[in-house]
């Protein structure tokens, strides 16, 4: 993790905490970040990610916090840059938050490898890379949420999710199911199930 964090901007770490506190400040600890680094389920969209989903657990609140920052992310309420070691930041493009390879960087702040070369278009001499929050900007969303806020029901955000992904075609092609699902993954983690997407899916696709 980067030791210096240029005024007005916090680590990925920093953030979940801020967000676990305001969404379960009840039965946030301060201590579940810890787990960014050991349990890699929660940093992968898979079933073991999804098993996590009980904020009755130290990972089940850390994923509640990093499906809601993901989701600020990809939706572009929240516009996170990534620092170079020589200090030079630039923006971190919000539709890659949709990759579940992407949920690499919530394990140490770092842009792994491919991202820093997917990024720069270079692959030589591609240098460390932090993912940084911009503090103001998500002070007032957790603001405007309020603490204790509950997340937004998952049918209604993810059908206005699927109708944009939908509308979002080039040259008339529509994505596939499969390519959907796994998007919706990345994105919504252990609230949205297989078969809730499957439901979703057929009522909302013509």
């Amino acid at each position: 993790m980067t030791d210096f964090i240029p005024l007005g901007y916090m680590t990925i770490e920093q953030a979940l905490d801020e967000i676990g506190r305001c969404l379960m400040p009840e039965k946030w600890l301060g201590t579940e970040t810890g787990l960014l680094m050991v349990d890699s389920s929660l940093t992968e969209a898979s079933p073991a990610a999804e098993e996590a989903a009980s904020p009755e657990t130290p990972a089940g609140r850390l994923n509640v916090a990093l499906k809601f920052l993901i989701r600020v992310l990809y939706a572009g309420e929240v516009n996170a840059v990534f620092e170079h070691e020589d200090g030079v930041m630039r923006p971190f493009p919000s539709s890659l938050w949709a990759n579940p390879d992407t949920r690499a960087v919530f394990r140490s702040g770092e842009l792994p490898v491919h991202l820093r070369v997917a990024l720069e278009g270079h692959k030589a001499g591609a240098r460390k890379s932090w993912v940084l929050i911009p503090r103001p900007a998500l002070h007032h969303l957790l603001g405007e949420a309020g603490a204790g806020v509950a997340l937004p029901d998952i049918d209604t955000e993810f059908r206005a999710w699927l109708r944009k992904r939908i509308g979002e075609r080039a040259e008339g092609k529509r994505p596939s199911k499969k390519q959907l699902w796994t998007e919706a993954q990345a994105l919504f983690g252990p609230r949205l199930g297989y078969r809730s997407f499957n439901r979703l899916w057929s009522a909302t696709e013509q």
